[in-house]
């Protein structure tokens, strides 16, 4: 995929997560009030669940899962609009009410999450059925390969969704030409290299090293949720004319100081000052 100007949109992983990181420091104020008590909120739930309620009891095991979800895509959309939308529309904390776009967003994570699902059970039961039972883990990591990968490519646009906006898998694929591995990296493999240290944690078997744990694996995830808005910023410049002054929109206006912004933008030049805005570093946030 190219821009309007000819240019590659090979999204830069390197400069998503160290602006990711950037951000997040700049406005550690902000972070600390609007995610934080949504963190310990939901550090408690998820290491909380196995010691209040017994195992056996699905029921109440099911309610401590139905709670984290919903919490957990409250704090996923607020961690969108932070990183995309201007400061009068945030949410003033990550626990907000549950509206349209939260609903929203978690159709378009289960329909994301139900097609990987089915990819990878097509292509490994077609394997077993070709070399048999005995290499059932081959199929299985042969079958994970296609499944990792549109799963990256059709998250792109999870942001999208947060912020309200039309958008659906077909659009995803088409935004993500090109980048495929790089968003499987963006999406999958670099959140579960930046949680590992913490999921180690839960092997250890203490109520205060799993809390420890918990809480670490949400403040990781809040990096990967801006790295996605990121991503998706980044691409939705390279994507088409119409979706070019979007981008502007949502880089150039987001979190930039004041002083830094711009309005004596020219016709003639808008397509290449667009480019420029959406380059790692160059708009939306100083790193």
């Amino acid at each position: 995929m190219k821009s309007p100007l000819g240019l590659n949109a090979e999204l830069p992983v390197g400069d998503m997560i160290s602006e990711a990181i950037s951000l997040l420091w700049q406005k550690r104020a902000d972070v600390l009030r609007m995610f934080l008590p949504a963190v310990i909120i939901l550090a408690l739930i998820d290491s909380a669940g196995e010691y209040l309620v017994p195992p056996e009891v699905l029921s109440g095991q099911l309610l401590f899962i139905l709670v984290s979800v919903v919490l957990s895509v409250l704090f996923a959309t607020a961690a969108h609009r932070f990183t995309l939308l201007p400061r009068e529309q945030w949410h003033k904390n990550a626990l907000h009410m549950w509206k349209r776009e939260e609903f929203s967003y978690l159709l378009r994570a289960l329909q994301i999450g139900i097609t990987a699902a089915v990819i990878f059970f097509v292509v490994m039961t077609a394997l077993m059925f070709v070399l048999g039972q005995e290499l059932a883990p081959l199929a299985a990591v042969a079958g994970a390969l296609p499944a990792l990968y549109f799963w990256g490519r059709l998250s792109i646009t999870l942001p999208e969704v947060a912020l309200g906006r039309k958008t659906s898998l077909s659009r995803a694929w088409k935004m993500s030409e090109g980048n495929g591995s790089r968003m499987v990296l963006v999406v999958i493999i670099l959140p579960l290299i930046f949680t590992a240290p913490f999921l180690l944690l839960y092997l250890l078997d203490n109520p205060l090293l799993n809390y420890v744990a918990a809480f670490g694996s949400y403040i990781t995830t809040l990096i990967s949720l801006v790295m996605l808005s990121l991503s998706y910023r980044f691409m939705l410049s390279f994507y088409d004319t119409e979706a070019n002054g979007s981008a502007d929109t949502i880089g150039a206006e987001s979190n930039l100081p004041a002083s830094e912004q711009s309005d004596d933008y020219d016709s003639d030049d808008q397509h290449k000052q667009n480019d420029q805005n959406n380059r790692p570093g160059s708009g939306g946030f100083d790193a």
